[in-house]
């Protein structure tokens, strides 16, 4: 039977498991999806009695455009009064659940939240006060519910409704821009910008938004979670942060505007991406990140180049614009019982910072060791923990006391959203000198409560699958995080299944914590030649 390497050390009970283990990449559906009908509804809203905009319509008749070219019967809906929008929502959602095929709607005009809801503003829109929202406006859970009843393969929702009031300085709602959606099963959902957040209509004949979006929607083959990555960045450096675009994905298969070669990260790729990343994170510029993350937005490295961008723009002066939350993660209020919603803060390891864990056999139900460790100090990129292991800022391997080291990766990430997707691989060197390489998938399931001996924390739950290459095994992996409380994980639970049975299963979670003293970027800066990490 195949047996996990143990280790004593608290940070490091994860990765200690993964030594031997290999995840294999998300099979693709997206040969089954270019088969699919596909249909799109495409508005753009200029003309409004008040706040009138000037891209929208052009930027509507070029998305129509794109889309046909991508094989999408198309209806375009230009200056639309409250009626024909309502009917064309009804009509498109009547057309997927007839087909049940791949579906885009995408709106460009003025967009306003309510209680935690979201109204697209027709043309003929005569609102005076908040309490004419509802009847004036259509409610963009008319296009949700249409969406939920079609159950079709895959939906994308593009939404670049976040201009400036357009009502005058008299009216108020409580909330700027768009809020946060709980889109159906299969929907990839982007904004022009982060909910709560506004953008600028523009000066040239497109928004700088969608501008970005028809250029990369060209890129044969370009995966859509790729394609919007790219159109954030540039959209990011273009605004020097004062736009940027935001997504949430819930699909389970890759899909692309038109056929070609992908461009997603394979195997052959990693040991030249690797070299690059080694020589980027000791002292890469903005704009060779920039390079590296558009040519694999979803590389095995891609989420901690992001991060080194995030460092460098912040040290150069960036202030970029950031999700605000409404009240919950799915446009309700919080709810008793219910875990609080996440608000995009991260907190740093900090030293003298504890962590213990008990390790449980899933078989036998009886706990197998327990271990305790604390971090003594924190030397740039490196994270030093009392009993000789050294990780990462975000909990990866470094070193473990038995002398095995790994290549960096990207199990722990920065940024987690619900629905995000993104790849890890590593190489482990150990302490005899072989080396042993490891890939797997990873996805944010869910943002769930969770209690622990430790206490009870609103959590993300990763699911991570995948197979071992040396043996076949099937792997199956969920992890639990609280990053607004503490870096360490607060809980993981591997199962291995062999020819379809269960051969060994094991849980490790958090039963005591207790917070360090933050250490400054500077300092952390000062003990490694990584300063921007």
């Amino acid at each position: 039977m195949h047996r996990f390497v143990r280790t004593t050390v608290a940070a490091s009970v994860l990765f200690a498991t993964l030594i031997s283990g290999s995840l294999a990449a998300e099979s693709s559906a997206t040969p089954a999806l270019t088969k699919l009908p596909r249909h799109a509804l495409v508005i753009g809203n200029s003309q409004y009695l008040n706040g009138p905009l000037v891209n929208p319509k052009n930027d509507a008749q070029a998305i129509a455009e794109r889309l046909r070219q991508a094989g999408f019967s198309v209806t375009l809906k230009l200056d639309a009064g409250r009626r024909e929008l309502q009917e064309a929502i009804r009509n498109y959602g009547a057309a997927l659940n007839r087909d049940k095929g791949v579906g885009v709607f995408y709106y460009a005009g003025h967009g306003v939240q309510l209680n935690w809801r979201n109204f697209l503003l027709p043309v003929d829109a005569k609102i005076r006060s908040k309490a004419d929202i509802q009847s004036e406006a259509v409610d963009l859970g008319l296009l949700l519910d249409g969406l939920t009843r079609a159950r079709n393969a895959l939906n994308l929702i593009i939404l670049d409704a976040c201009r400036n009031n357009p009502f005058g300085p008299d009216f108020r709602t409580d909330d700027r821009g768009l809020s946060q959606l709980d889109a159906p099963p299969g929907t990839f959902l982007a904004y022009a910008t982060a909910p709560g957040n506004t953008a600028e209509d523009g000066e040239g004949s497109h928004g700088l938004y969608t501008d970005r979006l028809l250029k990369e929607m060209l890129i044969p083959g370009a995966a859509v979670e790729d394609v919007f990555k790219r159109v954030r960045l540039a959209v990011r450096k273009t605004s020097q942060g004062e736009q940027i675009p935001w997504e949430s994905t819930s699909l389970e298969a890759d899909f692309s505007f038109l056929p070609g070669q992908s461009s997603r990260d394979t195997a052959k790729e990693f040991e030249s991406d690797l070299a690059s990343w080694q020589q980027l994170r000791a002292g890469g510029t903005p704009e060779q990140l920039e390079a590296f993350i558009r040519q694999r937005p979803n590389g095995k490295f891609a989420e901690l180049a992001q991060f080194s961008l995030d460092r460098l723009l912040a040290a150069k002066g960036e202030k970029p614009v950031k999700p605000r939350s409404n009240g919950g993660e799915v446009c309700t209020p919080d709810k008793p019982g219910l875990p609080a919603p996440y608000t995009g803060v991260t907190k740093a390891y900090g030293v003298g910072e504890r962590y213990a864990y008990r390790r449980l056999d899933l078989l036998s139900h009886t706990e197998t060791s327990r271990s305790d460790t604390t971090i003594t100090r924190i030397d740039g990129d490196e994270v030093h923990f009392s009993d000789g292991h050294i990780s990462d800022p975000f909990g990866n391997n470094v070193r473990a006391p038995d002398g095995r080291h790994w290549t960096p990766y990207q199990f722990f990430i920065a940024d987690y959203q619900l629905g995000k997707r993104w790849p890890a691989q590593f190489i482990v060197t150990l302490a005899d000198g072989r080396q042993v390489s490891n890939e797997f998938q990873l996805r944010v399931a869910s943002r769930e409560r969770i209690t622990l001996a430790a206490g009870t924390f609103d959590a993300f739950r990763i699911e991570v699958r995948g197979t071992n290459l040396s043996n076949g095994d099937v792997l199956e992996r969920t992890a639990w995080v609280a990053p607004e409380q503490m870096r360490g994980f607060l809980a993981i639970e591997t199962v291995i299944r062999r020819d379809g049975k269960l051969i060994e299963g094991e849980r490790t979670e958090l039963v005591a914590h207790a917070a360090g003293r933050p250490v400054s970027p500077a300092a952390q800066s000062s003990g490694s030649s990584l300063s921007n990490y």
